[in-house]
């Protein structure tokens, strides 16, 4: 593999090209070579975050401007369907990874179209995926603790309740009445009850895992008035025979880079997790016999978005996989 590479970022003004700016310059393997934008080409990236004039980061250009051979890996964080409008547009040998919608449940049906889901710490990402879909943001704070216990037969699938409450940056910078300050203040706003875009994914990715069956959940998404950060809340069944002690022995024994059981009792909050790549998760039981409550924490533009997409070039490419992550929570 290469000792260093090129990215280009399609996308670098919005929330996650800003986060995956931010990441990549900590990161000991990887130039930022191009940043794209669609409408905001021939400006400084520092014209819109003047955080970012601290290094000479190329000047802003557009997508038909950029020499293929000159880069290894693009990140597109684009919105819904702007993907699928450009990706053939990229040469097959250069390493996608996409932060969208468009391709995740083709992704999880056995690599359709040549995609890879790339849920990272579940995921074999090999040299030869040069296009992998990043998880949604909920998708991860849900499936990264509940896909090993439905792969090890620790729960039942037949009854599977998510309640979910997500900082207003996981609606991007889109400037609609909704995402005023004045509208999410001191306020708790479901929204897209029973149809939201990552339910198809959750469903898909609990199914491919548990001998393929059609699994169904319940699923409700909330804005809550902070920046970032997610919290799920997941009520499941437990297997006959199984406890919780079966599932802490479990995640003790297998240790991933990023997806971390808090000790017991201990009850995860966003905060733990902000400013980092990390997934705190903790199980506790239900007063219902046999359910339990498994409650997960993510940053949602790092492990939701940019730091799971550069896990998955780090796992492609062979580096280490903290390379460029390896941060402490930012408290308070």
């Amino acid at each position: 593999m290469k000792f260093r590479i090129n990215a280009a970022i399609l996308g670098s003004t919005g929330y996650t090209g800003i986060e995956l700016i931010r990441l990549l310059s900590f990161h000991k393997k990887v130039e930022i070579k191009y940043l794209i934008s669609k409408s905001s080409y021939g400006k400084k990236i520092s014209d819109f975050y003047p955080g970012l004039n601290f290094k000479n980061y190329p000047k802003l250009i557009k997508f038909t401007q950029v020499d293929w051979k000159e880069i290894d890996v693009i990140f597109l964080c684009l919105p819904t369907g702007e993907s699928k409008k450009i990706i053939t547009k990229i040469p097959k040998n250069i390493c996608v990874i996409d932060l969208s919608n468009d391709f995740r449940v083709d992704a999880l049906n056995k690599r359709k179209g040549g995609w890879l889901y790339g849920l990272a710490e579940h995921t074999d990402i090999m040299e030869s995926d040069t296009r992998i879909s990043n998880p949604g943001c909920y998708a991860t704070s849900i499936l990264a603790p509940l896909i090993p216990l439905i792969k090890g037969k620790y729960v039942q699938t037949n009854d599977i309740i998510i309640d979910s409450k997500s900082g207003i940056s996981g609606a991007g910078r889109k400037s609609v009445t909704e995402n005023l300050f004045s509208e999410v203040n001191n306020s708790i706003k479901p929204y897209k009850i029973a149809e939201h875009k990552h339910i198809a994914e959750i469903e898909r990715c609990i199914s491919i895992n548990h001998d393929r069956q059609n699994i169904s959940i319940s699923f409700t998404p909330h804005v809550i008035p902070i920046n970032r950060g997610i919290s799920s809340n997941i009520y499941i069944k437990l297997q006959k025979g199984k406890n919780i002690k079966n599932i802490r022995n479990f995640f003790e024994k297998n240790k991933y880079s990023f997806l971390k059981i808090l000790k017991l009792n201990q009850i995860p909050t966003i905060k733990d997790v902000i400013g980092t790549n990390y997934c705190f998760f903790n199980v506790f039981p239900d007063r219902i016999k046999g359910r339990i409550i498994i409650i997960s924490v993510i940053d949602n533009l790092i492990k939701g978005a940019a730091g799971q997409a550069i896990q998955n070039m780090n796992l492609r490419y062979k580096f280490k996989e903290d390379e460029g992550l390896d941060f402490n929570t930012i408290f308070p």
